[in-house]
């Protein structure tokens, strides 16, 4: 993949950062994967992809529920919902729509 970014920075970019980020997870590297998560988010950002930002912010959001981090991570699954959205991926959007809902109710249960 890193060769594909040398090819088209504009393209490759936040896919390698994204993947960079969930590499990092599975290692147990957190403040490297958050980075790389932010990294994504950005290029997509910048680049216009929103369908590719709403993935990245999706993953970036399961990935702080998931590490007891849930306040800062409903947003970033708020901010995927959006995208998803404007992307039209209706689906995609019931199923974050009822995973965000049952962070909160997690959050409720745990408070």
């Amino acid at each position: 993949m890193s060769q594909l970014v040398e090819y088209s920075v504009w393209n490759f970019e936040n896919k390698l950062s994204l993947l960079q980020a969930e590499l990092y997870y599975l290692n147990r590297r957190h403040a490297m994967a958050e980075l790389k998560y932010q990294a994504s988010i950005t290029s997509a950002y910048n680049h216009r992809f929103f369908h590719e930002e709403a993935m990245a912010r999706e993953l970036y959001g399961i990935y702080l529920v998931e590490n007891k981090m849930a306040v800062r991570g409903i947003p970033q699954l708020e901010m995927a919902l959006d995208k998803y959205k404007k992307w039209g991926a209706v689906r995609k959007v019931d199923s974050l729509k009822e995973f965000i809902a049952m962070v909160h109710m997690s959050m409720e249960i745990h408070c």
